[in-house]
């Protein structure tokens, strides 16, 4: 892209590919199990730690907090996630999921591994390792960088 610099292609660029990646990843998520790519990644989220509270789930995800509320309350609505207090900290909240949100949970991963797999398929193995070790550094440039 003319007059742009390279570190300004590299945002543009990082911005496009996640998002065809995403539309493809909601596409065949919502055929599959009814979810979108954010509500799976939720669901994982939460299985993958021992009922956390919702903000640690929006750090894991590095979603905001509203952003994760909304998801929360569509899987809780749908009977795939439950609140409830703590009890050793009343005003804390955390989460669980139900038995139909464990199902959900390991079907969508499985797709969801299954479809970037697909996804990525014309894309070589030691290329996705260095792109992902690349996308590793970039994270780190842009948390170390923050102004929050």
């Amino acid at each position: 892209m003319d007059g742009n610099t390279p570190e300004l292609n590299l945002a543009m660029g990082l911005y496009r590919t996640t998002n065809a990646l995403v539309r493809q990843l909601d596409r065949r998520l919502l055929r599959a199990h009814d979810v979108t790519f954010i509500q799976a990644l939720t669901l994982v989220a939460i299985g993958s730690f021992d009922r956390p509270q919702p903000n640690l789930v929006a750090t894991f995800l590095s979603q905001q907090s509203q952003t994760v509320t909304g998801v929360l309350d569509r899987l809780e609505r749908a009977g795939h996630v439950h609140r409830f207090r703590d009890m050793d900290d009343r005003r804390a909240v955390r989460l669980e999921l139900t038995a139909s949100g464990k199902r959900l949970a390991a079907g969508a991963q499985e797709t969801l591994t299954r479809q970037v797999s697909l996804l990525l398929a014309g894309v070589q193995a030691p290329l996705v390792a260095a792109v992902t070790r690349d996308i590793e550094t970039v994270e780190a440039s842009i948390n170390a960088s923050s102004d929050d």
